[in-house]
Protein backbone atom coordinates (compact mmCIF):
# COMPACT_ATOMS: atom_id res chain seq x y z
CA UNK A 1 0.00 0.00 0.00
CA UNK A 2 1.27 3.65 -0.85
CA UNK A 3 0.88 6.03 2.03
CA UNK A 4 -0.07 9.47 0.32
CA UNK A 5 1.52 12.77 1.84
CA UNK A 6 -1.65 13.02 3.82
CA UNK A 7 -1.52 9.55 5.38
CA UNK A 8 2.33 10.25 5.94
CA UNK A 9 1.92 13.71 7.37
CA UNK A 10 -0.62 11.85 10.03
CA UNK A 11 1.27 8.91 10.78
CA UNK A 12 4.22 11.37 11.22
CA UNK A 13 2.79 13.26 13.95
CA UNK A 14 5.37 10.97 16.18
CA UNK A 15 8.82 12.35 14.58
CA UNK A 16 11.71 14.75 15.57
CA UNK A 17 15.74 15.45 15.96
CA UNK A 18 17.63 18.48 16.81
CA UNK A 19 20.87 19.61 15.17
CA UNK A 20 23.83 22.09 17.40
CA UNK A 21 27.41 22.55 17.97
CA UNK A 22 30.43 23.71 19.26
CA UNK A 23 30.14 25.86 22.70
CA UNK A 24 29.97 22.99 25.47
CA UNK A 25 26.98 23.68 28.09
CA UNK A 26 27.34 21.82 31.51
CA UNK A 27 25.47 18.98 32.08
CA UNK A 28 23.40 19.56 35.86
CA UNK A 29 24.56 16.54 37.09
CA UNK A 30 27.90 15.11 36.12
CA UNK A 31 29.78 17.93 34.90
CA UNK A 32 30.59 16.51 31.52
CA UNK A 33 29.69 18.59 28.63
CA UNK A 34 26.68 18.12 26.03
CA UNK A 35 27.01 20.12 22.37
CA UNK A 36 25.31 23.05 21.34
CA UNK A 37 25.96 23.52 17.93
CA UNK A 38 25.99 27.58 17.14
CA UNK A 39 26.46 26.91 13.29
CA UNK A 40 23.80 28.09 11.18
CA UNK A 41 22.84 26.47 8.06
CA UNK A 42 23.32 28.85 4.99
CA UNK A 43 20.73 30.85 2.61
CA UNK A 44 19.22 29.50 0.26
CA UNK A 45 21.73 30.79 -2.43
CA UNK A 46 24.16 30.32 -5.78
CA UNK A 47 24.69 26.83 -5.77
CA UNK A 48 28.18 27.02 -5.19
CA UNK A 49 31.20 24.43 -3.62
CA UNK A 50 32.12 24.52 -0.05
CA UNK A 51 29.71 27.80 0.74
CA UNK A 52 29.89 29.25 3.91
CA UNK A 53 27.35 29.33 6.72
CA UNK A 54 25.85 32.86 7.27
CA UNK A 55 23.95 33.94 10.18
CA UNK A 56 20.18 33.44 10.31
CA UNK A 57 19.24 36.46 12.31
CA UNK A 58 16.21 34.80 14.02
CA UNK A 59 14.76 36.75 16.70
CA UNK A 60 13.89 35.16 20.50
CA UNK A 61 10.57 35.07 22.17
CA UNK A 62 9.95 33.93 25.02
CA UNK A 63 5.85 34.28 25.21
CA UNK A 64 4.91 30.72 25.31
CA UNK A 65 2.90 28.27 25.95
CA UNK A 66 4.20 25.52 28.89
CA UNK A 67 0.97 23.74 28.60
CA UNK A 68 1.58 19.58 29.39
CA UNK A 69 2.66 17.25 26.42
CA UNK A 70 0.73 13.73 27.16
CA UNK A 71 2.36 10.89 25.40
CA UNK A 72 -0.76 9.22 24.24
CA UNK A 73 -0.85 12.17 21.61
CA UNK A 74 0.04 9.99 19.00
CA UNK A 75 -0.93 7.39 17.10
CA UNK A 76 0.45 4.61 14.92
CA UNK A 77 -1.02 4.77 10.93
CA UNK A 78 -3.49 2.05 10.87
CA UNK A 79 -2.63 1.75 7.19
CA UNK A 80 0.65 1.31 6.78
CA UNK A 81 1.80 -1.99 5.60
CA UNK A 82 2.05 -4.58 8.48
CA UNK A 83 3.88 -2.83 11.43
CA UNK A 84 6.62 -1.78 9.76
CA UNK A 85 6.04 1.88 9.18
CA UNK A 86 4.78 4.37 6.97
CA UNK A 87 5.57 3.26 3.09
CA UNK A 88 8.20 6.12 1.40
CA UNK A 89 6.45 8.64 -0.50
CA UNK A 90 8.44 7.88 -3.58
CA UNK A 91 6.71 4.20 -3.35
CA UNK A 92 5.55 3.62 -7.11
CA UNK A 93 6.79 7.20 -8.76
CA UNK A 94 8.45 6.80 -12.27
CA UNK A 95 10.42 9.29 -13.11
CA UNK A 96 10.13 11.42 -15.83
CA UNK A 97 13.36 12.16 -16.86
CA UNK A 98 17.05 10.44 -16.29
CA UNK A 99 20.37 12.72 -15.38
CA UNK A 100 23.43 10.34 -15.80
CA UNK A 101 26.60 11.27 -13.56
CA UNK A 102 29.85 9.49 -14.39
CA UNK A 103 33.86 9.64 -13.24
CA UNK A 104 34.52 9.74 -17.01
CA UNK A 105 32.37 12.40 -17.97
CA UNK A 106 32.10 16.48 -18.76
CA UNK A 107 30.15 18.95 -16.63
CA UNK A 108 31.41 21.50 -20.19
CA UNK A 109 30.79 18.49 -22.91
CA UNK A 110 28.35 16.60 -21.22
CA UNK A 111 24.67 16.98 -21.66
CA UNK A 112 23.43 14.65 -18.58
CA UNK A 113 22.60 11.84 -20.84
CA UNK A 114 23.91 8.41 -20.80
CA UNK A 115 26.12 8.79 -23.46
CA UNK A 116 27.16 12.14 -22.59
CA UNK A 117 27.50 12.25 -18.70
CA UNK A 118 28.10 14.77 -16.73
CA UNK A 119 31.39 14.40 -14.49
CA UNK A 120 29.59 15.84 -11.04
CA UNK A 121 26.96 15.73 -8.66
CA UNK A 122 26.33 20.18 -8.69
CA UNK A 123 26.22 20.05 -12.55
CA UNK A 124 23.45 17.66 -12.58
CA UNK A 125 21.93 19.19 -9.68
CA UNK A 126 21.99 22.71 -11.09
CA UNK A 127 19.57 21.15 -13.73
CA UNK A 128 17.12 19.15 -12.06
CA UNK A 129 13.37 20.01 -12.32
CA UNK A 130 10.87 18.19 -10.70
CA UNK A 131 10.25 14.10 -11.91
CA UNK A 132 14.36 13.96 -12.49
CA UNK A 133 16.26 11.18 -11.11
CA UNK A 134 19.96 11.63 -10.74
CA UNK A 135 21.98 8.74 -11.53
CA UNK A 136 25.20 8.16 -9.97
CA UNK A 137 27.63 5.38 -12.01
CA UNK A 138 29.95 3.42 -10.28
CA UNK A 139 32.93 5.04 -8.75
CA UNK A 140 34.38 8.15 -6.15
CA UNK A 141 33.36 11.10 -6.78
CA UNK A 142 35.84 13.69 -4.42
CA UNK A 143 35.52 16.91 -3.22
CA UNK A 144 32.62 19.03 -0.97
CA UNK A 145 29.25 19.66 -2.55
CA UNK A 146 26.79 22.58 -1.55
CA UNK A 147 23.65 22.09 -3.15
CA UNK A 148 20.44 24.16 -3.46
CA UNK A 149 16.92 24.39 -4.82
CA UNK A 150 16.21 20.92 -5.43
CA UNK A 151 12.38 21.52 -4.63
CA UNK A 152 10.71 18.21 -5.91
CA UNK A 153 7.08 17.74 -5.82
CA UNK A 154 4.59 15.09 -4.22
CA UNK A 155 3.96 13.36 -7.50
CA UNK A 156 7.11 14.58 -9.26
CA UNK A 157 10.19 14.17 -6.13
CA UNK A 158 13.60 14.60 -7.13
CA UNK A 159 16.27 11.91 -6.77
CA UNK A 160 19.78 11.44 -5.87
CA UNK A 161 20.48 7.32 -6.46
CA UNK A 162 24.09 5.88 -6.55
CA UNK A 163 24.55 2.75 -9.27
CA UNK A 164 25.96 -0.57 -7.41
CA UNK A 165 29.67 1.27 -5.40
CA UNK A 166 29.38 5.20 -4.98
CA UNK A 167 31.93 6.48 -2.85
CA UNK A 168 31.29 10.52 -2.07
CA UNK A 169 34.80 11.19 -0.84
CA UNK A 170 35.60 14.64 0.54
CA UNK A 171 39.14 14.30 0.65
CA UNK A 172 39.27 15.81 4.20
CA UNK A 173 38.22 18.84 3.10
CA UNK A 174 35.06 20.08 4.54
CA UNK A 175 31.64 18.64 4.24
CA UNK A 176 30.88 15.88 1.89
CA UNK A 177 27.15 17.30 0.66
CA UNK A 178 25.61 19.84 2.29
CA UNK A 179 21.77 20.38 0.76
CA UNK A 180 19.67 23.66 1.36
CA UNK A 181 16.44 23.65 1.65
CA UNK A 182 14.90 20.24 -0.69
CA UNK A 183 11.79 19.37 -1.27
CA UNK A 184 10.35 16.19 -2.01
CA UNK A 185 13.75 14.47 -2.31
CA UNK A 186 15.40 10.93 -2.43
CA UNK A 187 19.07 10.05 -1.22
CA UNK A 188 20.01 6.39 -2.05
CA UNK A 189 22.47 3.99 -1.98
CA UNK A 190 25.38 5.83 -1.83
CA UNK A 191 28.49 6.30 0.72
CA UNK A 192 30.18 9.26 2.16
CA UNK A 193 33.43 8.82 3.34
CA UNK A 194 36.27 11.35 4.64
CA UNK A 195 34.52 14.74 5.73
CA UNK A 196 36.23 16.59 8.48
CA UNK A 197 33.13 18.69 9.44
CA UNK A 198 29.83 16.76 8.62
CA UNK A 199 29.27 14.27 6.32
CA UNK A 200 25.34 14.77 5.11
CA UNK A 201 24.14 18.41 6.16
CA UNK A 202 20.78 19.16 5.16
CA UNK A 203 18.96 23.03 6.27
CA UNK A 204 15.87 24.91 5.76
CA UNK A 205 18.46 27.65 4.33
CA UNK A 206 17.89 29.66 7.43
CA UNK A 207 14.22 30.05 7.39
CA UNK A 208 12.54 28.88 10.32
CA UNK A 209 8.99 30.06 8.71
CA UNK A 210 9.47 27.57 5.86
CA UNK A 211 10.94 24.44 6.67
CA UNK A 212 12.79 21.77 4.40
CA UNK A 213 10.43 19.17 4.19
CA UNK A 214 9.90 15.64 2.72
CA UNK A 215 13.00 14.25 2.21
CA UNK A 216 13.75 10.04 2.76
CA UNK A 217 17.50 9.12 3.08
CA UNK A 218 17.84 5.75 2.51
CA UNK A 219 20.51 2.67 2.10
CA UNK A 220 23.39 5.21 2.66
CA UNK A 221 27.15 4.43 4.24
CA UNK A 222 29.41 6.97 6.61
CA UNK A 223 32.65 6.19 7.77
CA UNK A 224 35.37 8.52 8.58
CA UNK A 225 33.17 11.63 9.61
CA UNK A 226 35.00 14.49 11.52
CA UNK A 227 37.89 16.27 12.99
CA UNK A 228 37.48 16.48 16.39
CA UNK A 229 34.81 18.84 16.58
CA UNK A 230 30.83 18.47 16.90
CA UNK A 231 31.36 16.92 13.13
CA UNK A 232 28.06 14.64 12.74
CA UNK A 233 27.75 11.98 10.11
CA UNK A 234 23.86 13.92 9.49
CA UNK A 235 22.92 16.61 10.47
CA UNK A 236 19.58 17.67 10.07
CA UNK A 237 18.48 21.78 10.57
CA UNK A 238 14.82 23.03 10.32
CA UNK A 239 13.38 19.48 8.00
CA UNK A 240 9.97 17.80 8.38
CA UNK A 241 8.29 15.29 7.61
CA UNK A 242 11.89 12.93 6.82
CA UNK A 243 12.63 9.44 6.63
CA UNK A 244 16.24 7.73 7.42
CA UNK A 245 16.03 3.91 6.09
CA UNK A 246 18.23 1.00 6.35
CA UNK A 247 21.67 2.96 6.73
CA UNK A 248 25.02 2.19 8.17
CA UNK A 249 26.46 4.93 9.81
CA UNK A 250 29.97 4.13 11.77
CA UNK A 251 32.82 6.27 12.96
CA UNK A 252 31.36 9.64 13.69
CA UNK A 253 34.13 11.11 15.57
CA UNK A 254 33.45 13.93 18.14
CA UNK A 255 29.89 14.24 16.61
CA UNK A 256 26.71 12.07 16.68
CA UNK A 257 25.26 9.75 14.02
CA UNK A 258 21.98 11.79 13.38
CA UNK A 259 22.32 15.33 15.15
CA UNK A 260 18.70 17.63 14.37
CA UNK A 261 17.92 21.04 15.49
CA UNK A 262 14.24 21.91 15.43
CA UNK A 263 13.16 18.73 12.88
CA UNK A 264 9.73 17.07 13.30
CA UNK A 265 7.31 14.65 11.62
CA UNK A 266 10.31 12.04 11.01
CA UNK A 267 10.71 8.05 10.62
CA UNK A 268 14.35 6.46 11.52
CA UNK A 269 13.69 2.76 10.81
CA UNK A 270 15.90 -0.52 10.36
CA UNK A 271 19.49 1.33 10.69
CA UNK A 272 22.55 0.47 12.34
CA UNK A 273 24.39 2.90 14.21
CA UNK A 274 27.85 1.46 15.83
CA UNK A 275 31.06 1.94 16.78
CA UNK A 276 31.26 5.87 17.12
CA UNK A 277 34.08 7.49 19.20
CA UNK A 278 32.20 10.60 19.91
CA UNK A 279 29.02 11.68 21.86
CA UNK A 280 26.36 9.44 20.56
CA UNK A 281 23.98 8.17 18.32
CA UNK A 282 20.69 10.36 17.28
CA UNK A 283 19.83 13.54 18.96
CA UNK A 284 16.45 15.50 18.99
CA UNK A 285 16.64 19.14 20.45
CA UNK A 286 16.03 22.56 19.92
CA UNK A 287 12.44 22.31 19.37
CA UNK A 288 11.85 19.03 17.79
CA UNK A 289 9.15 16.74 18.09
CA UNK A 290 7.37 14.11 17.21
CA UNK A 291 9.60 11.77 15.04
CA UNK A 292 9.95 7.88 15.82
CA UNK A 293 13.00 6.05 15.97
CA UNK A 294 12.15 2.20 15.81
CA UNK A 295 13.43 -0.88 15.19
CA UNK A 296 17.37 -0.03 14.92
CA UNK A 297 20.70 -1.61 16.27
CA UNK A 298 22.96 0.80 18.20
CA UNK A 299 25.78 -1.17 19.22
CA UNK A 300 28.95 0.26 20.07
CA UNK A 301 27.63 3.90 20.98
CA UNK A 302 29.94 5.47 23.26
CA UNK A 303 28.09 8.50 24.45
CA UNK A 304 24.25 8.48 24.60
CA UNK A 305 22.95 6.53 22.04
CA UNK A 306 19.57 8.37 22.46
CA UNK A 307 19.47 12.01 23.34
CA UNK A 308 16.32 12.94 23.30
CA UNK A 309 16.76 17.08 23.72
CA UNK A 310 19.62 18.43 24.72
CA UNK A 311 21.20 22.15 24.90
CA UNK A 312 20.89 24.79 21.92
CA UNK A 313 21.02 28.62 21.61
CA UNK A 314 17.62 30.02 21.59
CA UNK A 315 18.07 31.58 17.84
CA UNK A 316 18.26 27.99 17.04
CA UNK A 317 14.89 27.07 17.73
CA UNK A 318 11.95 25.83 15.36
CA UNK A 319 9.55 26.81 16.01
CA UNK A 320 11.51 29.82 17.75
CA UNK A 321 9.33 29.91 20.44
CA UNK A 322 9.24 26.18 21.62
CA UNK A 323 9.15 25.77 25.49
CA UNK A 324 11.04 22.42 25.22
CA UNK A 325 14.19 21.05 23.86
CA UNK A 326 12.17 18.04 22.44
CA UNK A 327 8.59 16.75 23.14
CA UNK A 328 7.20 13.69 21.87
CA UNK A 329 9.76 11.27 20.91
CA UNK A 330 8.84 7.19 20.79
CA UNK A 331 11.94 5.67 20.88
CA UNK A 332 10.72 1.90 20.43
CA UNK A 333 11.54 -1.67 19.10
CA UNK A 334 15.47 -0.83 19.35
CA UNK A 335 18.46 -3.06 20.25
CA UNK A 336 20.89 -1.52 22.05
CA UNK A 337 24.79 -3.07 22.37
CA UNK A 338 26.80 -1.84 24.89
CA UNK A 339 25.52 1.93 24.81
CA UNK A 340 27.29 4.67 26.77
CA UNK A 341 31.02 3.79 27.39
CA UNK A 342 31.76 7.46 27.76
CA UNK A 343 29.74 8.80 30.24
CA UNK A 344 26.23 7.82 28.64
CA UNK A 345 23.48 5.70 28.43
CA UNK A 346 20.96 4.21 26.81
CA UNK A 347 18.95 7.12 26.70
CA UNK A 348 19.06 10.46 27.68
CA UNK A 349 15.94 12.83 28.37
CA UNK A 350 17.19 16.09 28.46
CA UNK A 351 14.81 18.79 28.68
CA UNK A 352 12.05 16.41 26.77
CA UNK A 353 8.80 16.76 27.14
CA UNK A 354 6.60 13.40 27.03
CA UNK A 355 9.10 10.97 25.80
CA UNK A 356 8.76 7.23 25.36
CA UNK A 357 11.33 5.00 25.46
CA UNK A 358 9.52 1.28 24.98
CA UNK A 359 9.56 -2.34 23.93
CA UNK A 360 13.84 -2.07 23.67
CA UNK A 361 16.24 -4.91 24.44
CA UNK A 362 19.45 -3.30 26.02
CA UNK A 363 22.26 -5.22 26.55
CA UNK A 364 25.34 -4.39 28.80
CA UNK A 365 24.87 -0.53 29.22
CA UNK A 366 27.37 1.23 30.58
CA UNK A 367 27.80 4.07 33.27
CA UNK A 368 23.75 4.56 33.26
CA UNK A 369 20.48 3.17 31.79
CA UNK A 370 18.62 6.15 31.93
CA UNK A 371 19.22 9.98 32.82
CA UNK A 372 17.38 12.68 33.35
CA UNK A 373 18.52 16.13 32.72
CA UNK A 374 17.61 19.32 32.27
CA UNK A 375 20.49 21.68 30.27
CA UNK A 376 18.31 24.40 28.93
CA UNK A 377 17.01 26.43 31.68
CA UNK A 378 15.63 29.55 30.55
CA UNK A 379 11.88 30.35 32.05
CA UNK A 380 10.14 29.32 29.05
CA UNK A 381 11.22 26.03 29.23
CA UNK A 382 9.59 23.03 31.04
CA UNK A 383 11.29 21.10 32.93
CA UNK A 384 12.02 17.27 31.48
CA UNK A 385 8.92 15.68 32.07
CA UNK A 386 6.37 12.96 31.35
CA UNK A 387 8.84 10.34 30.44
CA UNK A 388 8.24 6.87 29.81
CA UNK A 389 10.43 3.70 30.21
CA UNK A 390 8.18 0.45 29.58
CA UNK A 391 8.21 -2.55 28.82
CA UNK A 392 12.08 -2.95 28.41
CA UNK A 393 14.67 -5.64 28.63
CA UNK A 394 17.87 -4.43 30.74
CA UNK A 395 20.80 -7.46 30.48
CA UNK A 396 23.42 -5.68 32.28
CA UNK A 397 27.05 -5.62 34.42
CA UNK A 398 26.45 -4.35 37.81
CA UNK A 399 30.15 -3.17 38.04
CA UNK A 400 29.76 -1.44 35.20
CA UNK A 401 26.90 0.85 35.86
CA UNK A 402 27.28 3.56 38.77
CA UNK A 403 23.55 3.52 39.15
CA UNK A 404 20.45 2.66 37.16
CA UNK A 405 19.24 6.12 36.55
CA UNK A 406 21.36 9.10 36.73
CA UNK A 407 18.66 12.25 37.67
CA UNK A 408 19.43 15.97 37.61
CA UNK A 409 18.61 18.80 38.61
CA UNK A 410 15.65 21.48 37.25
CA UNK A 411 14.00 18.29 36.36
CA UNK A 412 10.87 16.57 37.14
CA UNK A 413 11.57 12.96 37.65
CA UNK A 414 7.76 12.62 39.93
CA UNK A 415 6.11 12.85 36.67
CA UNK A 416 8.20 9.74 35.14
CA UNK A 417 6.81 6.09 34.63
CA UNK A 418 8.77 3.29 34.65
CA UNK A 419 6.98 -0.40 34.20
CA UNK A 420 6.92 -3.71 33.17
CA UNK A 421 10.80 -3.81 32.56
CA UNK A 422 12.96 -6.92 32.98
CA UNK A 423 16.41 -6.31 34.67
CA UNK A 424 18.77 -9.13 34.58
CA UNK A 425 22.34 -8.97 36.30
CA UNK A 426 25.07 -11.13 34.56
CA UNK A 427 27.05 -10.26 37.74
CA UNK A 428 25.36 -10.46 40.89
CA UNK A 429 22.97 -13.83 40.88
CA UNK A 430 20.62 -11.58 43.75
CA UNK A 431 19.80 -8.76 42.42
CA UNK A 432 16.52 -7.94 43.47
CA UNK A 433 15.78 -5.38 41.19
CA UNK A 434 16.87 -1.64 40.53
CA UNK A 435 16.78 0.88 42.86
CA UNK A 436 14.45 3.92 42.11
CA UNK A 437 15.19 7.52 43.66
CA UNK A 438 15.41 11.47 43.52
CA UNK A 439 11.53 11.43 43.94
CA UNK A 440 10.89 8.62 40.75
CA UNK A 441 7.92 6.58 41.70
CA UNK A 442 8.39 3.41 42.18
CA UNK A 443 8.21 0.92 38.97
CA UNK A 444 5.05 -1.12 38.28
CA UNK A 445 5.17 -4.76 37.15
CA UNK A 446 8.64 -5.33 37.28
CA UNK A 447 10.61 -8.45 36.28
CA UNK A 448 14.05 -8.92 38.05
CA UNK A 449 16.46 -11.66 37.55
CA UNK A 450 14.90 -13.68 35.26
CA UNK A 451 16.81 -15.20 32.25
CA UNK A 452 14.99 -13.59 28.94
CA UNK A 453 15.93 -16.70 27.26
CA UNK A 454 17.49 -15.13 24.10
CA UNK A 455 17.71 -17.32 21.04
CA UNK A 456 21.67 -16.85 21.16
CA UNK A 457 22.95 -14.20 22.64
CA UNK A 458 26.48 -14.98 21.87
CA UNK A 459 25.17 -14.34 18.30
CA UNK A 460 23.45 -11.22 19.16
CA UNK A 461 20.43 -13.55 18.59
CA UNK A 462 17.94 -11.19 20.76
CA UNK A 463 15.08 -12.90 19.58
CA UNK A 464 12.87 -14.89 22.53
CA UNK A 465 10.18 -17.63 22.23
CA UNK A 466 7.14 -18.30 23.93
CA UNK A 467 8.69 -19.94 26.81
CA UNK A 468 10.50 -16.66 27.51
CA UNK A 469 9.53 -14.53 30.78
CA UNK A 470 9.25 -11.30 28.63
CA UNK A 471 6.33 -12.95 26.41
CA UNK A 472 3.18 -11.05 26.81
CA UNK A 473 4.50 -9.73 30.02
CA UNK A 474 4.34 -5.84 29.14
CA UNK A 475 1.74 -3.37 29.22
CA UNK A 476 -0.07 -1.27 27.18
CA UNK A 477 2.11 1.63 25.77
CA UNK A 478 -0.13 5.10 25.49
CA UNK A 479 0.24 5.89 21.38
CA UNK A 480 0.79 2.06 21.07
CA UNK A 481 3.88 1.00 19.22
CA UNK A 482 4.52 0.09 15.88
CA UNK A 483 5.43 -3.29 16.17
CA UNK A 484 8.50 -5.43 17.10
CA UNK A 485 11.75 -4.98 15.60
CA UNK A 486 11.06 -7.30 12.45
CA UNK A 487 8.00 -5.66 11.69
CA UNK A 488 5.56 -8.14 13.54
CA UNK A 489 3.22 -6.28 15.07
CA UNK A 490 2.70 -6.54 18.81
CA UNK A 491 0.47 -8.75 20.95
CA UNK A 492 -2.06 -8.50 23.54
CA UNK A 493 -0.58 -7.68 26.08
CA UNK A 494 2.54 -7.17 24.39
CA UNK A 495 6.34 -8.60 25.29
CA UNK A 496 8.80 -6.62 27.15
CA UNK A 497 11.69 -6.27 24.76
CA UNK A 498 12.29 -5.60 20.80
CA UNK A 499 10.75 -8.77 19.74
CA UNK A 500 7.64 -10.65 19.53
CA UNK A 501 7.62 -14.47 20.05
CA UNK A 502 8.51 -16.36 17.34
Amino acid sequence: MRTTPASFAAFALTLSLAACGSTPAQDASTGDSSIDDRSTPPMDSAPVDGAVPTDTGLATDTSVSTDAVTPDAITPDASAPGCRGPAPFDEGITYARTLYVATSGNDTSGDGTDARPFATLRAAAMRAMPGTRILLRAGTYTGSAFLSNLRGTATQPIAIVGEGTVVLDAMRMGEALHISDPTWLVLENFTIRNSTINGLNIDDGGSAATPAHHVIMRRLRFDAVGSGGNNDCIKLSGLDQFQVLETDIASCNAGDAIDMVGCHDGFIARNRFHDTTGSGGVQAKGGSARVTIHGNIFENVRGRAINAGGSTGLEFFRPIDAPHEAAQLRVTSNVFIRPGANSGAAIAYVGCDACVFANNTVIEPQTWVVRILQETTAPRFVPSRNGLFVNNIVLFNRAALRTFINVGGNTAPATFVFGNNLWHSLDVPTFAGPVVSDGIPAEMGTIFQRDPMFANRAMQDFHINASSPAARAGRSVPGGVLGDYDGRCQGAPPSIGAFEPR
